[in-house]
C-alpha cells in the first residue's frame, strides 16, 4: 500500500463529504460519514492489501457500483499494481462526486473513472482476470424485493412472487452477462449472499467456483468482503 497510500489520504481529503451524506442517506448523511469515513478508509486498505495478494501485475478489474467504498482497491490496483480499472455505478450524482475528488489530486479520466452506467454497455468483449461485485446484487434500490429476501426483512406470507420472479430474472441476465468476460483463472470479490447467484450461472457454465476462508469487514453496507477463485470446472 505504501504507493498509493498518500494518494488516497489526500483523495479522502478532496471527497465532498456532504454531497456524498445527501446521495447515501435520506437524512443525518454528514453523520453517517463522520461515523463511517475512517474505517472505510481503513478497511478499504485492508482490501487493497488483499488484492494485492492474489492479482497479477499488469491485468484488469471490473468493478460493478463502485462508490467510496471501492476506492482504495481500484487506486491501489492502478496506482501501485500497473493494472487497469472498468468501474460503473448507476447513481450518476456519487460518480460526479468521486471523479471531482479524483480530478483535484491529479488523477485522469483516463487512469481512473466511476462510469455512470449500466456495466453491460461497457463490456464490450472486453476480458477481466478480476470481478468486483460487493452488495450490487443485493442493492434494495435496484432489487428492493429479493434485497428484502436476501436480509430476511419481508416474511414469506407477504412476498410479490411476480415481482421476485422479474427480479431473480434481471439478476440471473446480470451474473450471466459478467461471468464471460472473466478469464479462468481469475477472481471475483463478493459477498456471502451473492456467492450462490455467481455458483448457479457458473455451473451452467462448466466453471468452478472456489470460495476463499479470509474475509474483509465492509465498513458502508456491513456485508463482509470475500475472495472466490474462478476456474474451469
Amino acid at each position: 500500500m505504501r504507493e498509493s497510500q498518500p494518494l488516497l489520504d489526500r483523495l479522502f481529503a478532496a471527497l465532498d463529504w456532504h454531497a456524498l451524506g445527501a446521495i447515501y442517506c435520506d437524512e443525518g448523511g454528514d453523520a453517517f460519514w463522520s461515523e463511517r469515513r475512517e474505517p472505510t478508509l481503513r478497511m478499504g486498505r485492508v482490501w487493497a492489501a488483499a488484492l494485492a495478494k492474489r492479482l497479477p501485475r499488469g491485468g484488469r478489474s471490473l468493478y460493478v457500483g463502485a462508490g467510496v467504498a471501492e476506492l482504495p482497491a481500484m487506486l491501489h490496483e492502478t496506482r501501485a499494481m500497473g493494472r487497469s480499472v472498468v468501474a460503473c455505478n448507476l447513481r450518476a450524482a456519487e460518480c460526479a462526486v468521486i471523479a471531482q475528488g479524483l480530478r483535484a489530486i491529479g488523477v485522469s479520466a483516463d487512469e481512473l473513472e466511476v462510469v455512470p452506467a449500466d456495466v453491460r454497455t461497457l463490456l464490450d468483449g472486453a476480458a477481466f482476470d478480476h470481478l468486483a461485485l460487493v452488495s450490487a446484487l443485493t442493492d434494495p434500490e435496484t432489487w428492493p424485493v429479493s434485497s428484502a429476501v436476501t436480509y430476511g426483512r419481508m416474511p414469506p406470507v407477504l412476498l410479490d412472487v411476480a415481482a421476485f420472479e422479474r427480479e431473480r430474472g434481471e439478476i440471473l441476465a446480470l451474473v450471466e452477462s459478467l461471468l464471460p468476460t472473466l478469464a479462468t483463472p481469475g477472481w471475483i470479490t463478493t459477498t456471502g449472499y451473492e456467492v450462490p447467484w455467481l455458483m448457479h450461472v457458473a455451473r451452467a457454465r462448466g466453471l468452478a467456483l472456489d470460495v476463499d476462508d479470509d474475509l474483509i469487514e465492509s465498513a458502508v453496507v456491513g456485508d463482509p468482503i470475500g475472495f472466490v477463485r474462478v476456474k474451469k470446472a
